[in-house]
Parts: C-alpha cells; structure tokens; sequence
C-alpha cells in the first residue's frame, strides 16, 4: 500500500490554442474566449493532476507558469478541479503555449509547441524532499528527473514518467531505470513499432512499460509479463486532445487502488475514450458517448 494518497505531477503545463473550436464547442467546454482561437489549460503533468483531482483524487500540481495573463488559464483550471498548486511557482516570463488543430475525425495536431518558464523549472532539494512524501509521483517533461531518483524513493513512492511526446524515445536511457513506470504513445514512435518501442524500454532498465495506440488500444509489459488492452468504443470522437492524460490519470488510480495491470489498462481505456467525446483536456468530465 502506497504510505500516502497524494499524487504529485510534476513538470510541463501550456495553454493549448486551438484553431477548430466551432465544433460542439458551446455545449462542451468553459472556454477563456467565446470563439476560435480557443484558450485551455494543458500540458501532461497538469492534465494528469486536473484529471486525477476530477476522479475524487488527491491531486498536486508542481512546476511554473509566467507572470503573464496566461497564467491565469493554467491556475482557474487547477483551483476548478481542486488541483493543490501550493508547490506552483509563478516567475517572470510568458506560460508555456501550444497551438493545436484538428482533423474532421477530431484527431489533434499540434501545429507548434513552446512550454515557456515550465521547460525551465526544476526541482530542489526541500520540494523534492516534500515530493518523496507522496504515495505516486508523475513526471512530464522534467529533464532533471534522473538527477533525484534516489531522493524521491525515500518515502516509497511510486514513479511514473510520461515519455510519449517529441524525442521521448531518446530519453529512455537516462530515465526509464529511475521510475516504477514508463509511459509511452505510438503517436511518438521515432520509427519503431509498439513492440520494439516496448523492447527499448525494457532494455532500457524499465520495469513496467505502458503504450497508447489510440483507437487500437493499448499494451505493456515487464520482464515477466505482457498485456494487451483494447480501446473502449466510442460513438463519437471530438477531440483527441488529452485521452492519453486521461488514460495515464486513470492508470494511476487504479494502481493506487491496488489493482492489477489488466484492470488498471481498462480504467485507462475507458478514461480515455470518455476525453475523446469532449472538446479539450481540462473539459468537465464526462461518459457522453462512450458505448458501454
């Protein structure tokens, strides 16, 4: 049993601009500006955290957003969710921002990514002696992860990495020995296939590697073992934005729980299918079309 219910994310947040909100937007999402361009919190570590705390979880927030009017994006979606951002940090200069688009099928694209002062935040000794309190740990886009490893272990927590984003596959070597969990997408594949991309992994040190393969589900593996998950049926997709957020937070809670891989890969599936039927990542949480 973890020691403790609070799950940290720790890491990258933006505001996700999208060029396509006329789709279903009104009925769906509370948007910081009527119309297209669209202006919604996002970033893995802090979607994770707004979807945990949404499932009735004890969620925190760690990283930094600018001292601009972006900011207040980042922190009216946390304090809706009851995301503690007590650890957040607000520093001179601009939010991270990301300008997203989407195909008529609502596959996102991301048209340009900058994660602002949240690229550069990073840890200390005193927050991550406060992070090893927690009973799980998720980090996204934290590149000095693998400097405290040891440190964030002192209390037992449980580690997970999200590494399914641009150059993800390059950074196994230095974090996938250091966390309990590596998650990556096939969205981000760097030309292997999900079975080598499970190989690297693993020969990498990890010792449980989880892949999304979006409408085609999802599989992991450890040294001993292997699973296989398929996607949840949907009646309609919306938006794509955030469904592996969604399954990652899902995940997570189902391990915290204590249930096995299997049943934590259907929470997943089922997380994220129900995130494809809303516009957004931080939209409210929602069951509306996904098929039971």
């Amino acid at each position: 049993m973890p020691p403790s219910e609070l799950i940290v994310c720790v890491g990258d947040n933006c505001v996700d601009v999208t060029q396509s909100g006329d789709r279903d937007l009104p009925q769906r999402v509370p948007v910081a500006a009527a119309s297209p361009p669209v202006h919604l919190a996002g970033g893995n570590a802090f979607n994770v955290a707004v979807a945990l705390a949404r499932m009735g979880r004890r969620a925190s927030y760690v990283g930094a957003v600018g001292d601009d009017p972006a900011a207040e994006v980042i922190l009216s979606a946390a304090h809706e969710a009851g995301v503690d951002t007590s650890r957040l940090e607000r520093v001179p200069g601009a939010t991270g921002r990301t300008i997203v688009d989407h195909d008529p099928d609502g596959e996102r694209r991301f048209v340009s990514e900058d994660y602002g002062v949240a690229a550069d935040y990073r840890l200390d000794a005193e927050t991550a002696a406060w992070l090893s309190t927690a009973g799980w740990l998720h980090f996204a886009r934290q590149v000095d992860l693998a400097d405290w490893g040891s440190a964030l272990r002192g209390g037992g927590a449980v580690l997970s990495c999200d590494l399914g984003h641009s150059g993800g596959v390059g950074a196994l070597e230095r974090i996938a020995a250091v966390v309990d969990v590596v998650f990556m997408s096939a969205s981000s594949a760097a030309g292997l296939t999900p079975e080598q991309m499970l190989r690297r992994a693993l020969d990498a040190g990890a010792a449980l590697v989880v892949v999304t393969l979006g409408a085609r589900g999802s599989i992991a593996a450890s040294g001993e073992a292997r699973w296989q998950m398929d996607a949840h049926p949907v009646a309609r997709v919306i938006d794509t934005l955030g469904a592996g957020d969604a399954y990652i937070a899902a995940f997570i809670a189902a391990r915290m729980e204590e249930k096995g891989i299997e049943e934590a890969m259907r929470a997943g599936s089922r997380a994220g299918a129900a995130a494809c039927t809303q516009w957004g990542p931080t939209g409210p949480v929602t069951t509306d079309g996904v098929l039971a």
